[in-house]
């Protein structure tokens, strides 16, 4: 047991180097990993007509492990009998070669050999009526009784099913370590020998081992010391058939449990216990009798066959088209990403209520109701541009003076008409030949910009000069580019600079601009023209969102 164990830890350090080589979990959206025949349902569930991947193909793996086998009978085990050479010592070798069925269970052949050794450490007179023991050993040959042994060689192929006990994980995504169960048949192909006689086929002198007041340990050691290590009697066995050469076949029921740990990409050890229950009480080469010669009592128990091994796996396949075999993957790691980061999931398609069209969502706006076509600032509140309490859309003045608060209903302050305007009002000019202005220059702009240049200034310093000579007439003022929104509302702001400019910095009334915007043409260009016909002054942004100036 300690040279297993030993054995055990030096494979676990030389795994520490192979740490870094373990893959991670498996994308279920690469179909390189299907196989033909499951091609349609993988398709499906890409394009989200099915609800679940096609399983991916996954490697084989093959296993080579190494052990201490024993039987659990009438006669106690030891790891090393009587004689030298690796067959003194009890030892099992095997290969194995398993394949998934799902991600809990797998099937798994295997054929191994197992050589166990039997010492007795108890003298007694249980000659089980074999023929060389009764001649040899029976009393008075040897009053003081015999001491049992025995080798089992055995040849083992075996088919079990493991089913994975922690491969499926609620809280993390994938573990080195697999634990699982095993249930299987064995077909049991044993051979027992005893050491019986010397090398000069004389009887052991089994009265001159000491037991009295002396350890199992040094008993053993005595009939070490004594025996040759020569196993050349066969052990008593019963009628049962078949037999294969020199071989008992004995069919028997597997169970076990395993413990896996995956040091890399394509490699895992293991530790494993087996046991083989093969409904035979002549394993170890006798059976249980008490009582006497002349009065024998037979107790049937039967030698069930133990192995504790440790080995080393390694997947079989290419890596480009198989994964590691599925015990090793938790499907449910799929399924929890697409929660938490969805990649694959058809999201519907989010919408917002904006029940009065303000381009507000009614969960962000504080005015519900604002008419149809009302500008409107981020929180969905109808704009008052010059904070004179009368909404935009209602203003029949936008940008009144604060000197001439309070205003009326309309937004109209109660500043006393300018004299010009009393002019005009005195001259009643009702035709188009009492505005003498015709043409006017235009405004020029660049890039995206709305910002007005020096020259421009200059170009509407001029325009309200003309305008205030000749107070009957308006000015048009036209912006252009109706190919888009980002355009239409760029050109509304443009009209809106320049409109500005000659209110708030040349004194000039809205009610003598009508504003224009959107229309064909040169799209950096706002053109003026001097008319007397009637028009809006002013105009609601048609894209608010993109507004770049405010009025």
């Amino acid at each position: 047991m300690r040279k297993i164990l030993s054995l055990l830890t030096v494979l676990l350090v030389f795994s520490s180097a192979l740490r870094a080589q373990l893959g991670g979990t498996h994308n279920y959206l690469d179909t390189s990993y299907i196989s033909p025949r499951n091609l349609s349902q993988q398709q499906d569930f890409l394009n989200n007509s099915h609800n679940f991947p096609s399983k991916p193909r996954d490697m084989w793996q093959l296993g080579v492990f190494v052990g201490f086998p024993w039987i659990d009978g009438d006669c106690p085990p030891a790891l090393k009998g009587a004689g030298s050479g690796l067959g003194s010592y009890a030892h099992g070798v095997g290969v194995s070669l398993r394949k998934s069925l799902g991600y809990v269970i797998s099937l798994r052949g295997s054929l191994s050999y197992y050589n166990m050794i039997g010492l007795d450490y108890q003298r007694n007179r249980n000659f089980n009526n074999h023929e060389v023991i009764l001649q040899n050993y029976a009393p008075p040959a040897s009053p003081r009784g015999y001491f049992h042994n025995h080798r089992t060689q055995a040849v083992v192929p075996s088919l079990e099913a493991l089913f994975s006990l922690n491969n499926i994980m609620f809280h993390s995504k994938q573990g080195r370590w697999n634990l699982y169960g095993m249930i299987g048949y064995s077909a049991l192909m044993y051979e027992t020998k005893i050491d019986a006689l010397d090398a000069n086929g004389d009887r052991y002198m089994f009265e001159n081992i000491t037991t009295t007041g002396v350890p199992r340990k040094e008993i053993r050691d005595q009939l070490r010391n004594m025996l040759d290590g020569n196993y050349e009697t066969v052990g008593e066995t019963n009628d049962r058939r078949p037999e294969i050469g020199n071989f008992n076949l004995r069919h028997s029921f597997t169970a076990g449990v395993g413990l896996e740990y995956r040091v890399g990409r394509k490699s895992s050890l293991g530790i494993e216990y087996k046991r083989i229950l093969p409904r035979d009480d002549y394993v170890d080469g006798w059976y249980r009798q008490s009582g006497d010669l002349a009065n024998p009592v037979f107790t049937s128990e039967w030698d069930n066959i133990g192995f504790l091994s440790v080995g080393m796996n390694f997947n079989l396949g290419n890596s480009a088209k198989r994964i590691p075999p599925l015990w090793w993957m938790n499907p449910l790691e799929f399924a929890y990403s697409e929660l938490n980061n969805p990649k694959h999931m058809r999201l519907p398609k989010i919408k917002l209520d904006d029940a009065d069209g303000d381009g507000v969502t009614d969960q962000f706006d504080l005015e519900p109701n604002t008419p149809p076509g009302a500008p409107v600032d981020t929180h969905g509140v109808s704009k008052d541009t010059d904070g004179d309490g009368v909404p935009d859309y209602r203003d029949k003045e936008l940008l009144t003076l604060q000197n001439c608060f309070p205003v009326d209903e309309d937004g109209v302050g109660n500043c006393p008409e300018p004299d010009c305007c009393k002019d005009i009002e005195r001259r009643k000019v009702t035709t188009e030949t009492d505005c003498r202005i015709t043409d006017l220059p235009s405004v020029q702009f660049a890039g995206n910009s709305v910002k007005l240049s020096r020259e421009a200034q200059q170009i509407l310093a001029s325009v309200a000069n003309q305008l205030k000579e000749q107070p009957a007439c308006k000015v048009r003022v036209s912006g252009h580019g109706p190919s888009s929104k980002a355009a239409q509302q760029l050109s509304w702001d443009r009209v809106n600079a320049v409109i500005k400019y000659l209110v708030e910095q040349q004194g000039l009334t809205e009610n003598r601009i009508i504003f224009e915007y959107g229309t064909e043409g040169d799209p950096n260009t706002v053109d003026l023209m001097g008319t007397v016909e009637e028009g809006p002054n002013s105009v609601p942004a048609p894209h608010p969102n993109l507004q770049k100036t405010r009025r």
